[in-house]
């Protein structure tokens, strides 16, 4: 099941059907049911008139690849300054986005990258995953993750980060706040989900880190489609067959034809499926040299002196040392680059 689909029809189904009662809110207020309900309609109005993007596993593997070569791997000490600077000279196409992966196959292509371990069961946890990105705002930038659990059931974005935006209307991400969202809050707490003080704390710092991490893949999105025309290939697709739009106006059910109208699929094309290729084959080709006792690369040697123990002096002439390159490694392929 596509996440923006369960959502919209878990929500209209809601406002049909559900007659919500007031909750304890995180603050000990009262959350009313018309809050709620008010909720609902936002979200469902949000997803109505935002622009759909879902990606294939290929594309959000690029996408990630891409974020490598600016941000660094995991393990490199490279300034956050580097992948802010160049997310904040990104150009969003709409003001309502919508963007949509499997964040497990996503971690499985991760783990055949090298860039990190996780065991099947971690894995096992893992589905489809979606950031709302709002920038209809003069003054900030608003992102929310929701979070599928499973086809039918999903997180709703406790927290909106919201990141002020500098006077050149680019997102200044030194300046974000965290806007908790009180009739999310107050459901997961009437589940009994966050029971205690340490789960409330651990519950929202993952939340947190995994919004401000993987939604640099939208941006990357953007700046691939917007400079290199070969590298994705999108394709405005229906949301729902013939059948279920006739049936959806049959019973009056107007806001899945309002809300689940198109959205836009993500495929890689040629040089991004070039690019993956070089990256795989580079990784596998480095994993040989590391564990075989391999003379380096063919290079030149400049014209020396040697000087022994026993005060001898030869000069040496230069000359070439190691073997030549190997010929079946691919030439890099590098993704795309801001224009300046």
């Amino acid at each position: 099941m596509i996440l923006y689909k369960t959502i919209a029809l878990k929500f209209g189904h809601h406002l049909e059907n559900e007659k919500p009662v007031d909750m304890r809110g995180p603050d000990g207020q009262l959350v009313l049911s018309e809050e709620i309900r008010q909720h609902w309609q936002g979200v469902l109005g949000d997803l109505s008139s935002a622009r759909i993007y879902l990606l294939d596993h290929n594309a959000a593997n690029y996408l990630d690849s891409l974020r490598m070569d600016v941000q660094g791997m995991p393990w490199e000490d490279r300034p956050e300054s580097d992948i802010q600077g160049y997310v904040r000279d990104v150009e969003l196409p709409r003001d309502l986005i919508w963007i949509e992966y499997d964040d497990r196959r996503l971690w499985e292509d991760r783990v055949a990258r090298e860039i990190t371990t996780l065991g099947e069961e971690e894995l096992s946890n893992r589905h489809q995953r979606g950031f709302l990105f709002d920038n209809r705002s003069s003054d900030k930038l608003s992102v929310r993750l929701f979070s599928a659990m499973t086809d039918t059931i999903f997180f709703d974005a406790p927290f909106v980060l919201e990141i002020t935006k500098a006077q050149d209307g680019r997102p200044d991400f030194d300046n974000a706040s965290w806007q908790p969202q009180k009739t999310v809050i107050a459901g997961l707490m009437r589940l009994g989900l966050l029971a205690s003080e340490a789960s409330v704390r651990e519950h929202f710092e993952e939340h947190k880190g995994h919004l401000t991490y993987e939604m640099v893949i939208g941006f990357m999105l953007f700046a691939a489609l917007a400079t290199r025309e070969d590298d994705l290939l999108s394709q405005q697709v229906a949301s729902l067959s013939t059948s279920q739009a006739k049936s959806a106006r049959k019973f009056g059910k107007a806001w899945m034809t309002e809300v689940l109208k198109s959205h836009v699929t993500i495929r890689i094309g040629p040089a991004a499926e070039r690019h993956l290729t070089e990256q795989m084959a580079r990784l596998r080709f480095e994993k040989a040299q590391a564990v075989s006792r391999a003379t380096p690369t063919e290079h030149w040697v400049a014209e020396h002196e040697r000087r022994y123990s026993n005060g001898k002096v030869v000069r040496v002439r230069a000359h070439k040392r190691g073997q030549p390159a190997y010929r079946d490694l691919p030439t890099r392929v590098v993704g795309p680059k801001m224009q300046d």
